[in-house]
């Protein structure tokens, strides 16, 4: 990558292979890294002859040298696919088990190379034209020579059921689909039902951030059946979810999956939210959300991303969305209103338990984030003027007797010495105040207090540290 400012005179001023030095260097490199079954090298080295590539000005010299990158790899991972097919007659003993494996391995690799030449070899549209001067994409010559490839391994049981191979090919297509958006969209709907069948066969978190790519890509831009289309998605993936925690897995045993099941519900929320709010699973996939936090006990990546998840939904007001998505969620937010209604007591519990000790401190930020969203829904003061108090007033918020609530369970904050009573109302009246009176705007010094909260809890800090919020 480094040296290919200075390579490129040469490659530019040669064509001929047999004569350019540069384009045979890189067939050497290649066939070189892919004798060393080191998926890092391969990535790199193809990276750096992709993007030599691409700066040659002439059209038949690119084609040529992406060829020459390309075709190694396609040439090996159809060897892999022969050997898989021939061992699927063959009973399966120990040697064939071990062949297969390694056929897997080096196709994962060779789908990671080929993801990276995909990813650097597409120009701007106007620095490439044919002799006839229409325009001329080297990545449209790309999926044309690989698409049968990736056609063959979806095809393929041993390919959707081996966790690398399914992830790297996956990979592979979530590239293409940001690549190259418009060449793959008549192909889409044949790609959604591959993603699904794999789901469904193998419960891997790589096929539902693929959905969460291509909700993402294409649900801005969907339209009325678009929208039905992946709002009947989602209704089919979160059954399917539902179905896996509760007969096969539980979520603490599986957290990549719920990890990747938020995710996308997430984008969802944020790139085509008429789907997920007019999802007929919408009220269950928020239950689910809720009860998840508790089933994986603080797991890093499945507990923020449920959180992050809940929060957005949670405080959908506050979310810079279209007007059109606005109006959207405005129309649904009675349904949201009813689940927040519903769980918005053991969201609270949650977050009050997470921040005292019920999980890591780098949750911290997302257990405050959720609980700030909760509470200003709950007193129902997003916006307008600020609430002065009056003595204690808030004591008949619902969000007063939601925090109330969770502070007055010792079982849940853990006993700790330092939260006495006294500690507790001050935590529960600085909060409450803090939201009344200033509404969106407390949002960084109630997050603040939150985390001196769970300092005091941990005894990184005493009680003292609150009197500042007294103060102001």
């Amino acid at each position: 990558i480094g040296c290919s400012s200075k390579l490129l005179p040469i490659a530019s001023t040669i064509s001929a292979q047999n004569s350019n030095p540069v384009t045979a260097v890189m067939s050497a490199a290649i066939e070189a890294v892919l004798t060393t079954n080191h998926v890092e090298n391969l990535t790199l080295v193809t990276e750096g002859c992709t993007r030599l590539s691409v700066q040659i000005k002439d059209t038949d010299a690119i084609r040529q040298s992406l060829s020459i990158i390309a075709s190694p790899m396609m040439r090996i991972s159809h060897q892999a696919m022969d050997i898989m097919r021939s061992s699927s007659s063959v009973v399966n003993d120990g040697g064939t088990a071990a062949r297969v494996e390694a056929a897997c391995q080096t196709l994962s690799s060779c789908l990671c190379g080929l993801r990276e030449v995909v990813r650097f070899c597409e120009r701007p549209a106007q620095d490439l034209t044919k002799s006839d001067n229409s325009t001329w994409r080297p990545l449209a010559d790309v999926m044309s020579a690989i698409w049968p490839l990736l056609n063959d391994a979806s095809s393929s049981n041993v390919c959707r059921a081996h966790e690398d191979v399914l992830s790297c090919l996956l990979d592979l297509h979530g590239q293409l689909l940001a690549s190259a958006t418009d060449l793959v969209a008549p192909h889409f709907s044949q790609l959604i039902t591959f993603v699904v069948q794999a789901y469904e066969e193998t419960h891997l978190p790589c096929t539902l951030d693929y959905v969460g790519d291509a909700v993402e890509l294409f649900g801005g831009k969907a339209d009325e059946g678009a929208e039905v289309s992946f709002n009947q998605l989602l209704a089919h993936l979160s059954q399917r979810t539902y179905v896996y925690v509760t007969q096969e897995k539980r979520p603490n045993e599986c957290p990549q999956v719920i990890r990747a099941l938020f995710d996308m519900a997430r984008r969802y929320l944020l790139f085509c939210p008429g789907a997920l709010s007019k999802c007929p699973e919408f009220s269950s996939l928020f239950a689910f959300a809720v009860a998840c936090l508790a089933e994986c006990k603080g797991e890093r990546d499945s507990t923020r991303a449920t959180l992050n998840f809940l929060s957005q939904v949670i405080g959908w007001r506050t979310l810079r969305l279209s007007e059109a998505a606005q109006a959207t969620l405005e129309a649904s937010a009675n349904t949201i209103d009813e689940a927040i209604a519903q769980h918005g007591e053991t969201l609270t519990r949650t977050c009050i338990g997470g921040l005292s000790g019920g999980g890591p401190q780098m949750l911290w930020p997302a257990y405050s984030e959720c609980f700030f969203a909760v509470i200003v829904n709950a007193i129902g003061r997003s916006n307008g003027p600020p609430i002065q108090m009056n003595g204690h007033a808030s004591q008949n918020t619902v969000a007063h007797q939601w925090i109330y609530s969770a502070l007055s369970d010792d079982t849940l904050l853990g006993n700790v010495p330092a939260l006495t009573v006294e500690v507790k109302s001050s935590v529960l009246q600085l909060l409450c105040g803090l939201v009344l009176r200033e509404g969106l705007k407390s949002k960084p010094r109630v997050k603040m207090l939150l985390g001196d909260f769970g300092k005091i809890c941990k005894g990184d800090e005493t009680p003292d540290a609150l009197i500042a919020y007294s103060l102001s």
